[in-house]
């Protein structure tokens, strides 16, 4: 048996009285704690069994690694890092009975430990403490001198980490300026070498002028993410800035531990944060979360900044939001035509998703490049234009937050009825006119009658693949978030003005050039995105046997009016009602789910709740009541609140 298993095996079991049933139950756990209390005064001799076992686990030699790196994140990188994770998660490494993480992982057995050890009060920790005599605990021992070296170790990894080539990049001055990263490593060691040779003990003075210099780290930080709301961020930016928080916060946890003057009532609190990083230190959900909210916000900000564009803010901006999605519909009508046509050739699966897929995909990025609008695409969009107005927003500002978000409602159904109001009509007169043009039906009487019920909202799967298609159009907004923000992290612009390879443009046009794709970059592929995805979506439905489907309003309606142009009136009179309640509710499943998707990412990356969207929702259902019209018809005048840039 290793020799410190009879220690562990005491502080397992005090352990055990204390927990409660249910970690979320912490009047149960400090219940538990002052029964334990009255019961250890009673038994001197225990208190002074486990004041020596305490003693002796936290004296143990070289636990520099335990203080300085648990839960800390390591130099792998994320991907790395996420598969260590994962490969300690399936196969754990045995425990080491000489390592204070893994005696303290079998002191806190359970997974949700850290929770109540969190939740129950300093002062009932430090009563217990006190039960356990640890107040006359011997302070010149290893677990100081294992703290001063996670110290110095901290320090050098803070300086290192702060001269990765990545960070460097995106903040340049930290090689034309002192570095503060550099700079609390050049302070703090000979403080740590005075007290490591017993010259003098740190305290609180010391570090006053490490804590400035750790603050001006912080800064310096923050200033980087700012720029990378301009500049565009990487995974691997976003993984160091979040290390580098780590390892500061870190640092100053250990630090004030140092000069603490009471010792005991300071060890409480770091027990607590060593407590939740034992437990935490393999969870793949927490660490994949907080790696991406950096760059998930980056993204969403872009979107938003194509989001302006969808909303009409003055009548005139409404009737050209009118006339843009009736452009859209009129493309999208011919669209569904070839469609159609591509469906007679009855290709191979995954040749027929990939023919589906360019007819989309190139008549969205047309529609995209002729300045036209496909109203489902809106909701991915203004979403993330709310959030981050509801960011910046006070709370005498909601009313003119509302004129904003009713600008959004009234922009996206008038864009809805300008794309159905032509992709219907369009479809129609092509279907019309197919057999004088080509001595033909467009399609046969039977797929017209299968293109109609396909449409019932109750007899067939159309609002789970609205649904479907309503994540399509949420994810080809990320899609165009995610490469704005890497064409500007990536200077796209610049490095076509000066690519070798369009020398023959000219430097002005070069330069032109760059500009337009640096704008137009993320939307082109979100739009090819969306268009494969749509294209894809049905075929994979075949090779998998999934009753995977898509149906998006305005094909749909444009599918509405070729079965009426191919149809007598006899053989759809009963589907027909159905059908137009069909397109009604697919209308409003493809937006309910895209704005809701988009609003939800948006709402996390800028970390705010559902209680700011609810008072706002709540304003606009006063105003529907007062005034429904307001939500139909085109505004007056200019919206008094501008969207934040």
């Amino acid at each position: 048996m290793n020799a410190n298993q009879p220690s562990i095996d005491r502080i397992v079991a005090l352990v055990a009285r204390l927990r409660p049933v249910s970690p979320e139950n912490i009047t149960i756990a400090e219940r538990n704690i002052w029964g334990e209390i009255a019961r250890l005064g009673k038994h001197p001799q225990e208190v002074a069994v486990l004041k020596q076992d305490l003693q002796t686990l936290l004296c143990l030699p070289h636990q520099t690694a335990f203080y300085a790196e648990t839960c800390i994140r390591s130099a792998l990188g994320f991907w790395l890092e996420l598969v260590k994770r994962i490969g300690q998660r399936l196969l754990p490494t045995p425990p080491d009975d000489s390592q204070l993480i893994d005696i303290m992982h079998q002191v806190f057995s359970k997974d949700c430990d850290h929770q109540w050890i969190d939740g129950v009060s300093d002062e009932t920790w430090l009563e217990l403490a006190s039960a356990l005599d640890l107040y006359g605990f011997d302070q010149d021992n290893l677990a100081q001198e294992n703290v001063i070296e996670a110290v110095r170790a901290l320090s050098y990894r803070i300086a290192g980490t702060a001269l990765d080539r990545e960070l460097l990049l995106a903040e340049p001055m930290l090689e034309y300026f002192d570095s503060p990263f550099l700079a609390q490593n050049a302070a703090l060691i000979p403080i740590l070498e005075r007290a490591r040779i017993g010259e003098t003990s740190p305290t609180d003075g010391d570090f006053r002028e490490i804590d400035v210099l750790l603050d001006q780290c912080i800064e310096v930080l923050d200033h980087t993410r700012r720029k990378a709301g301009e500049n565009g961020i990487s995974i691997r930016l976003t993984y160091l800035l979040a290390l580098l928080h780590q390892l500061i916060r870190r640092q100053r946890e250990l630090l004030e531990f140092i000069v603490a003057e009471d010792r005991v009532a300071q060890s409480i609190k770091l027990m607590k944060v060593l407590c939740d990083a034992v437990k935490t230190r393999h969870h793949i959900k927490g660490f994949v979360g907080e790696s991406v909210s950096l760059l998930s916000r980056n993204i969403t900000d872009h979107a938003s900044r194509h989001g302006e564009h969808y909303i009409a803010e003055d009548r005139a901006a409404w009737w050209g939001m009118a006339r843009s999605a009736a452009g859209a519909g009129a493309i999208i009508g011919v669209m569904a035509m070839l469609k159609i046509q591509l469906s007679t050739l009855h290709l191979p699966p995954l040749t027929e998703g990939l023919a589906y897929g360019l007819n989309y995909s190139i008549g969205f990025v047309l529609i995209y490049l002729l300045g036209f609008t496909v109203a489902t695409k809106q909701p991915a969009m203004t979403a993330s234009v709310i959030a981050a107005t509801l960011v910046d927003a006070r709370p005498r500002d909601l009313e003119s937050l509302g004129d904003l978000a009713q600008n959004v409602i009234r922009s996206q159904l008038v864009a809805v009825l300008g794309n159905v109001g032509l992709a219907l009509p369009v479809a129609f007169l092509i279907a019309y006119a197919w057999p004088a043009l080509f001595g033909g039906l467009l399609t046969t009487p039977e797929k017209a009658i299968n293109l109609l019920e396909g449409m019932d909202p109750w007899n067939s799967g159309a609002i789970f693949f609205a649904a479907v298609a309503g994540v399509g159009l949420f994810l080809s907004g990320l899609v165009s978030g995610y490469f704005d923000n890497q064409a500007r992290y990536h200077q796209l612009a610049s490095r076509i003005a000066v690519s070798p390879a369009l020398k023959w443009l000219g430097a002005r046009d070069a330069n032109q050039f760059g500009h337009y794709l640096d704008a137009h970059y993320g939307a082109i592929l979100g739009n090819l995105f969306f268009g494969m995805y749509l294209g894809f979506l049905s075929d994979m439905g075949k090779l998998t046997g999934l009753p995977v489907d898509i149906r998006h309003v305005a094909f749909s309606s444009a599918n509405l009016g070729t079965a009426l142009a191919t149809l007598d009136i006899s053989k759809f009179e009963d589907i027909f009602l159905w059908a137009v309640i069909g397109v009604l509710v697919i209308a409003l499943v493809n937006l309910i789910v895209s704005f809701s998707l988009a609003l939800y990412v948006a709402l996390k990356s800028k970390n705010l709740g559902l209680i700011n969207v609810a008072e706002l929702g709540g304003l606009l259902l006063q105003r529907f009541l007062k005034h429904p019209l307001e939500f139909f018809a085109p505004p007056d005048k200019l919206s008094k609140f501008q969207p934040p840039h």
